[in-house]
């Protein structure tokens, strides 16, 4: 059995943030939004390596949000991944704070230049936004599109902010 820890936090100025964590390492974060209300603050019988990687994962992204942390340092649970949205996930996980890339720029990175929706589609069911920074990627014409958390490109557009980028109508400039 693969115990689990589930983390909530309720107070950031994107809302609230959920995290799981496996022995392994982070397996989910959600963005559930500013009116998210936890049934719990731990769940699950929770081995002491889940909740270290929980609670480091956690840790770490209100750093980010707080402007103290430029990247992750974190061990991430892929076993529940399939194969080409972990190549997405794994170039997306690398770029940089304060740049971005286009989803057609990702597609070329895996050898694939065609298959720019199909990266569109992998990171919209990245399962670790902020972690594996999904918000990095934009359209080739620069316009902020996709992104599954609560208030969406909202949400997107501030954490691009947060590095440093500007956004004019919702596309990076």
């Amino acid at each position: 059995m693969n115990h689990l820890a589930t983390l909530d936090h309720l107070i950031t100025d994107i809302g609230a943030i959920r995290v799981t964590a496996s022995i392994q390492g982070v397996l989910q974060v959600d963005l559930p939004g500013k009116s998210y209300k936890p049934k719990a603050d731990l769940k699950d019988a929770s081995p002491s390596q889940a909740l270290q990687n929980a609670n480091a994962a956690m840790a770490q992204i209100l750093e980010y949000l707080a402007g103290k942390r430029l990247s992750f340092n974190l061990p991430i649970d892929w076993t529940l991944i399939k194969p080409f949205q972990k190549q997405v996930l794994e170039v997306t996980q690398f770029i940089p704070f304060g740049e971005s890339l286009t989803y057609g720029q990702i597609a070329a990175k895996l050898g694939k230049p065609s298959a720019s929706r199909a990266v569109g589609g992998a990171l919209g069911r990245n399962p670790m936004p902020i972690i594996i920074p999904c918000h990095r990627v934009v359209a080739a014409n620069g316009n902020l599109t996709g992104f599954s958390a609560t208030d969406g490109i909202l949400t997107k557009q501030w954490l691009l902010e947060l590095e440093g980028h500007k956004i004019v109508a919702q596309k990076l400039v």
